[in-house]
């Protein structure tokens, strides 16, 4: 039996924070139902608790993924201390347990960011003009692997040539969005956050520091009159749970090609 294990962070303060866990879990089930006989949420801010979830689960082969963005503290240090992981491939209890790294640093992830681009200007006029979008992160100062993974996408999407400018920002450090937003040379500006939920941040602080009035906002800005068109969180997107499962699928393959090699 298989089982692929889902890790989000979770909040006592939004109950959204882990809905987009739940929502791409049940998809996997729906979808990809065959290649998993169980598919199982568990959270380090709600339960279920990560810490208890591998006593839950009854398959001998187990992938857990983490659904976070970057490679950080969570990722490093918390998740494998609460599942008591040893590295890639840990065997314990008659399990053979795969970790998965973030889903930000997975090949497939402009893909997602491209597909919430399109579901934000469907339907919608876009005004002649230079185009650029721009990738929102949250950054820290504290972890260059979080603002990396920002780095890491725009420049996969800029080889491809789609826009005439890709750029990134952040909230926790430089280049602080509101400037980039501001001097970016461009009349439309399509602004999504490298998020994996909902939140205080996405609804309320950003919107509000760049004075946005809804998905689109027109604005006079230092370099002229701009067209900001503000997309919901890449990881709140429906394609995730495809991502989720095409990483445990790699980290699947990867580890069993070590283990072959040792």
């Amino acid at each position: 039996m298989k089982a692929l294990v889902i890790v989000g962070h979770g909040s006592h303060l939004n109950e959204d924070s882990s809905l987009p866990v739940y929502e791409h879990a049940a998809r996997i089930r729906e979808c990809f139902g065959d290649e998993y006989d169980e598919v199982v949420e568990c959270f380090w801010k709600e339960e279920p608790s990560m810490r208890h979830v591998l006593d839950t689960v009854e398959s001998e082969e187990v992938c857990v993924v983490p659904a976070f963005i970057s490679e950080g503290y969570f990722t490093q240090q918390v998740i494998p201390r609460e599942l008591g992981l040893a590295g890639p491939v840990t065997h314990r209890g008659g399990k053979t347990i795969r970790y998965a790294g973030p889903l930000g640093t997975f090949e497939g992830m402009p893909e997602v960011i491209l597909e919430r681009v399109e579901d934000l200007l469907r339907g919608k006029e876009v005004p002649p003009g230079r185009t650029a979008l721009v990738l929102l992160g949250h950054g820290t100062d504290l972890n260059k692997s979080s603002g990396g993974v920002i780095y890491l996408n725009a420049g996969r999407i800029r080889e491809r040539g789609l826009y005439d400018v890709v750029a990134e920002g952040f909230l926790d450090q430089e280049p602080e969005i509101g400037e980039v937003v501001e001097n970016v040379e461009a009349e439309n500006v399509i602004l999504i956050p490298v998020f994996i939920a909902e939140g205080w941040h996405t609804r309320e602080t950003i919107p509000e520091d760049l004075g946005l009035t809804g998905e689109v906002t027109v604005k006079d800005t230092a370099t002229g009159e701009k067209t900001i068109f503000y997309g919901a969180p890449v990881g709140t997107h429906p394609s995730m749970a495809a991502l989720i499962a095409a990483r445990a699928r790699e980290t699947e393959r990867e580890t069993e090609v070590v283990q072959s090699a040792g």
